[in-house]
């Protein structure tokens, strides 16, 4: 049975070698099926009622809890123990529990704002640079697992602004900067007990090695890390206003 498991959940079933790097064909194939996903549910709920709308968003929010916890009772199989990597360190690894909090809870709503943000944030950056997918092929379970995580949970938060359950208001981006604040101090926090690279807190996202050659010290990227994306997420406030003055626009021409 065992010999089963690791055969089932191994890198390579074909030896094809093929792989997902940054913008190769599969890349782009990810690319095309996540969002084209997304453009379809948008597609098919808009003119639901919101009973159904909430039925969509708690089954997205459902999918990404079940993929995250089943994929440690397979850690075994696929990468020959735990992967410390997987723990809620990471932001988009973080968000799951947290997308459970605002979906779920009686009083998520209030909080759920900064955290549809990021959703939309952190697993598009992800999904448009994947350099921890792995060097199995893209259809073994590693790859389709980690793809899968990142893309049901920026559909979950495009398409809590896309279906108006979510009307994003600048002035309270303020609430994604906390989050982001506690999102960085709760991954050092991790670091330092387990001696890892979460939020990439120890060494640049690309690992070219700006801490390692003391181009940056490594207590600056407690600082650049959180403002970085603090300036992506005012860039997504800022297409979600576009996008709303340009639907209105068309709405009074007609």
């Amino acid at each position: 049975m065992r010999d089963l498991f690791l055969k089932l959940f191994e890198m390579s079933h074909f030896d094809t070698g093929i792989s997902i790097t940054p913008f190769s064909i599969a890349h782009i194939v990810y690319l095309v099926l996540i969002f084209g996903s997304i453009v379809v549910g948008w597609l098919t709920f808009r003119n639901k009622t919101a009973e159904k709308k909430e039925k969509l968003l708690r089954f997205l929010a459902y999918a990404l809890v079940t993929s995250y916890i089943s994929d440690f009772f397979v850690h075994e199989f696929v990468y020959g123990g735990l992967n410390t990597d997987k723990l809620p360190f990471h932001i988009c690894t973080v968000l799951c529990p947290l997308v459970c909090f605002a979906q779920f809870n009686r009083n998520g709503h209030k909080f759920k704002e900064p955290i549809v943000i990021l959703s939309v944030l952190a697993p598009m950056m992800y999904l448009c640079f994947p350099a921890s997918v792995g060097d199995g092929e893209p259809w073994c379970y590693q790859a389709v697992q980690t793809m899968f995580f990142h893309g049901v949970l920026m559909a979950w938060g495009i398409l809590n602004i896309a279906l108006g359950e979510i009307k994003p208001d600048i002035q309270k981006c303020w609430q994604s900067g906390a989050v982001l604040v506690g999102i960085t101090l709760w991954a050092k926090l991790g670091n330092v007990l387990m001696e890892h690279n979460w939020f990439f807190l120890e060494e640049d996202a690309f690992y070219i090695g700006l801490v390692e050659g003391g181009i940056i010290p490594k207590w600056s990227l407690m600082i650049i890390n959180p403002i970085v994306f603090f300036l992506a997420v005012l860039a997504v406030y800022g297409v979600c206003y576009a996008v709303r003055a340009a639907t209105k626009k068309k709405s009074l021409a007609v």
